[in-house]
């Protein structure tokens, strides 16, 4: 019976950072192509709550 895939995304990009010819992080782009859409689709949103927090704390302040 084939094993049922881990939903929960992944969170720690691989060290160290290794940067391209134009800054790009190429380990950044690495980690995200490892997830699958759903990993990557959760981690955008995981990401935009953030920003939607931290915003929302800074009008407060």
């Amino acid at each position: 019976m084939a094993k049922k895939p881990d939903n929960t995304p992944r969170t720690k990009s691989p060290a160290p950072k290794v940067r391209g010819g134009n800054g790009v992080d190429v380990d950044l782009i690495r980690w995200m192509l490892s997830l699958t859409p759903l990993e990557r689709l959760r981690a955008g949103q995981q990401f935009a709550n953030s920003i939607m927090r931290l915003r929302a704390r800074k009008t407060k302040a």
